[in-house]
């Protein structure tokens, strides 16, 4: 099993990817910061409530990137006769824009997300996080919005995996999926 998750890869856009970092510059130029782009700034610009065009923006700039990443991923893996494929892509419904032989809704319920939203943010600014953690909630909301609900994931999925529990028992349910698949 080889997996691609698409966080990681707008992540390496950002950083190094020449003409992403070109249009951010053009149509967000207060998120470069020493001639780097300041994931932080950057999201503060386009999850704000009063700009939903500017998320837009965003993703018209990242993510053909991204599909096609994962389009070269795709063909990698056909031509190494992997037989199980994860696309780690969390607005997979929203963007209509992949193709899959199998869709798995991996879900929590929105307290569970947003605990876990701001315990990685705690993690990444201690000092800073009591600061923050009114806007940090707001951005978590704004995302949401964004997002499909647990409801609409199930209803588009062909598995669900619920991650309300222990990350042992979630790990339990993915291999339980996997030998499925194999059979």
């Amino acid at each position: 099993m080889i997996r691609i998750a698409a966080y990681k890869e707008v992540h390496l856009l950002l950083e190094s990817n020449q003409d992403v970092i070109a249009q951010i510059k053009k149509n967000f130029p207060q998120s470069l910061v020493n001639h780097k782009i300041d994931r932080k700034i950057l999201g503060k610009i386009v999850f704000d409530k009063k700009s939903a065009q500017k998320l837009k923006i965003l993703e018209e700039i990242l993510h053909p990137k991204v599909r096609s990443k994962y389009q070269d991923f795709l063909s990698d893996a056909k031509k190494s006769n992997k037989k199980i494929v994860v696309l780690n892509i969390p607005l997979l419904h929203e963007t209509k824009a992949y193709e899959s032989d199998y869709v798995v809704a991996v879900i929590a319920s929105p307290s569970v997300r947003k605990k876990r939203f701001l315990d990685r943010e705690r993690l990444k600014d201690k000092e800073g996080f009591a600061k923050r953690k009114s806007d940090l909630e707001k951005k978590f909301d704004q995302i949401q919005k964004n997002q499909l609900s647990n409801r609409q994931q199930i209803q588009n999925a062909d598995f669900v995996i619920n991650t309300n529990s222990s990350k042992a028992k979630t790990v339990e349910d993915v291999k339980l999926l996997i030998r499925q698949l194999l059979c």
